[in-house]
């Protein structure tokens, strides 16, 4: 299509009939016809340039780009420790003695930058480009976070609050001459989102793709219906042989955090594209208003060996009775978004783009924050029943801020 525009371009421009004072109404004083100008006679407006970057044929356009985005990441407590050689066994990887510090957990993860992708296009059921459809989808890479360890540390462990004797305490896993073992944490984040939107040229109202308007900057409203979806895992395992006299065994122990939030809802906004001759810039404010589903999911196991005989147990030691299972509640939520994007035209047909994207999700549920420390040990493996002391860990929504943020390049098509 952009080639057959060209050769056209070049036949009648090779055509064109030489200028006529009557034909152009300059003596008759009559209304300006198209031949007022070169550009006009051509189909442009005569301010010069293509209206809305795009010739008054142009009505399907298709962009792919390559997103470099910043997202936040999500709270944790700390989740493995370690103490200096020759720590006291009661004191060893407790928090809140000098000698522990933290090996994971205590902060942020699952943050930085990622990579992603974003596919857009729309068509214009009009040939002025009045009204149309637009759809546009885009994905982050997963971004995982987490730790391995294992006999590289003479002390490690897991600490929690000990809910029982109301103080700070820990979970060994190694230890000199009483425990051997490993742990792993693994973690994930994925940011998701779909839309499809009607498209509708505010001014000018005949969207700037006529003859006769003089306007080549365009202001669009945007409505439709959109999807989005954030989502957490966090897994944390561990295997550990006890060499505790009248205590001896393994123990291989589980515990799993997953969060889910799917928002759906009335996408609207507003456009602003500025228009030069091989340049253009588009201003977007958008906000999505709806409902986000909040989903969390929080299991645990143990399986302890003793003699050859292995019994497992529900629970492991921050996932137990009391907060394990699946929770769902709906929430109203606003979604904001601003976009700026620069256009440049190299064919007729083909445009290089460059933009910047801001996406923020109030209030949603991260697998971090679901994670509650205070422990009561008499539900750890074999827990004692019945049972005495506070029923925690428990569950209750915790919510926090999203935001994912970046750069985008891209190559958009119009035909």
């Amino acid at each position: 299509m952009c080639l057959v525009a060209i050769l056209w371009h070049a036949d009648v421009s090779a055509q064109a009939p030489p200028m006529d004072p009557y034909a152009t109404g300059a003596y008759s004083g009559g209304t300006t016809n198209i031949f007022t100008s070169p550009q006009a006679w051509l189909g442009y407006p005569a301010g010069g340039g293509y209206p809305n970057s795009m010739q008054a044929s142009d009505r399907l356009w298709l962009r792919a780009e390559y997103l470099y985005w910043r997202t936040a990441g999500m709270e944790t407590p700390p989740l493995a420790t370690t103490s200096t050689s020759g720590t006291p066994q009661d004191e060893a990887g407790i928090l809140g003695f000098d000698s522990t510090s933290v090996l994971f957990g205590g902060g942020k993860i699952n943050s930085g930058t990622t990579n992603g992708a974003r596919i857009k296009g729309g068509f214009y059921f009009t040939q002025s480009a009045a009204f149309g459809i637009e759809g546009e989808y885009f994905g982050l890479a997963d971004q995982s976070d987490g730790f391995s360890g294992g006999s590289n540390y003479e002390i490690l462990a897991r600490p929690f609050y000990d809910t029982t004797n109301d103080r700070e305490t820990a979970q060994l896993i190694n230890y000199p001459g009483r425990f051997e073992g490993n742990m792993s944490i693994q973690s994930a984040s994925s940011l998701r989102s779909a839309m499809l939107v009607g498209r509708t040229s505010l001014c000018p109202t005949c969207g700037g793709n006529c003859v006769s308007c003089q306007n080549t900057d365009r202001v669009d409203w945007i409505v439709g219906y959109r999807h989005m979806r954030l989502s957490d895992q966090l897994t944390i395992s561990e295997s550990a042989e006890s060499f505790v006299p009248g205590a001896l065994g393994t123990i291989q122990l589980s515990d799993q955090f997953s969060t889910k939030n799917d928002f759906n809802g009335l996408q609207l906004g507003v456009a602003y594209q500025a228009n030069m001759q091989r340049v253009w810039l588009e201003s977007l404010l958008r906000v999505a208003v709806g409902q986000n589903k909040q989903s969390v999911g929080i299991g645990g196991s143990t399986s302890l060996t003793e003699f050859g005989a292995t019994t497992d147990y529900p629970g492991g030691l921050l996932a137990q009775r009391f907060n394990s299972g699946t929770y769902e509640r709906n929430e109203f939520t606003m979604i904001p978004e601003i976009g700026l994007t620069l256009g440049v035209r190299i064919l007729d047909c083909l445009h290089a783009t460059v933009g910047y994207t801001l996406v923020y999700l109030p209030a949603v549920v991260r697998a971090g924050d679901q994670i509650d420390t205070e422990v009561n040990p008499s539900l750890l493996a074999p827990p004692i029943d019945p049972l005495t002391g506070a029923q925690r860990p428990q569950f209750r929504f915790v919510e926090s801020d999203y935001y994912a943020h970046g750069l985008s390049l891209g190559m958009q098509l119009q035909f």
